[in-house]
C-alpha cells in the first residue's frame, strides 16, 4: 500500500507540475515574468491626427507591452511611454536594445531585419549633434531591452518553486490518506 500511495503522489506531482509556473506570483513590473500567465499588457497613447503605430516592448522595462502611439514618436519616447528602464534592481543593457522590423505591407509576416541601437549614446549629453535615423519607429517593430535580473529575484523565484512544489505534495498526501480511510 505505502509503494502505491508513493507511485500516486509522483504520478500526481508529474501531471500539476506544468502547472505549478501558474502559482507563481509577481507584481506585474518585472520585465522577465517567465512564471506569469497574464496575457499582456496593451497602452494606448494613439493621437487624435490618425497616424498611430502599433509596436510591441519586451525586456526590461517597467511596463512591457502592445504599444498604440502618434506617428512621430521615435525609440526614445516610447521607452518613456513604457516607464523607463525597469529600476528593481536589474542590470540593464540600454546599449544594446535590440529593434526587430517587419517587412513591408507585402511582407508583413517576415522579419526585415535585426538591430541593435545604443540607447545610451543618445542619453549622454553631448555639444555635437547625433543622428537619430536609428531612433524612427515602424509599424510592428518589436524592441527588446536586454537585461539581468539580480540574484534577490532570482533567489525568490526559486522560493516560489519551493513553495509550490510542498503545497502540491501536502495536499496530495492529504488526498491520499483522505481516500484511504
Amino acid at each position: 500500500m505505502p509503494l502505491r500511495n508513493l507511485f500516486i503522489t509522483l504520478l500526481f506531482i508529474v501531471g500539476f507540475a506544468p502547472g505549478l509556473r501558474a502559482q507563481i506570483l509577481t507584481d506585474g513590473n518585472s520585465a522577465s515574468q517567465f512564471f506569469s500567465t497574464q496575457t499582456g499588457s496593451y497602452y494606448n497613447f494613439s493621437s487624435n491626427s490618425g497616424c498611430d503605430l502599433l509596436v510591441s516592448v519586451w525586456g526590461f522595462v517597467r511596463n512591457p507591452g502592445r504599444y498604440r502611439v502618434p506617428c512621430e514618436t521615435n525609440l526614445l519616447d516610447l521607452m518613456s511611454y513604457c516607464g523607463g528602464p525597469n529600476d528593481r534592481g536589474a542590470e540593464v543593457f540600454l546599449d544594446r536594445v535590440k529593434v526587430v522590423r517587419k517587412g513591408g505591407a507585402d511582407q508583413q509576416n517576415e522579419i526585415a531585419e535585426v538591430f541593435e541601437v545604443d540607447v545610451e549614446k543618445y542619453l549622454e549629453l553631448r555639444s555635437s549633434p547625433t543622428v537619430t535615423s536609428d531612433l524612427f519607429l515602424f509599424p510592428g517593430d518589436l524592441i527588446i531591452v536586454d537585461g539581468k535580473e539580480s540574484r534577490g529575484d532570482t533567489i525568490l523565484r526559486i522560493a516560489q518553486i519551493v513553495v509550490a512544489i510542498a503545497s502540491v505534495i501536502t495536499s496530495t498526501v492529504a488526498v491520499i490518506n483522505i481516500a484511504s480511510k
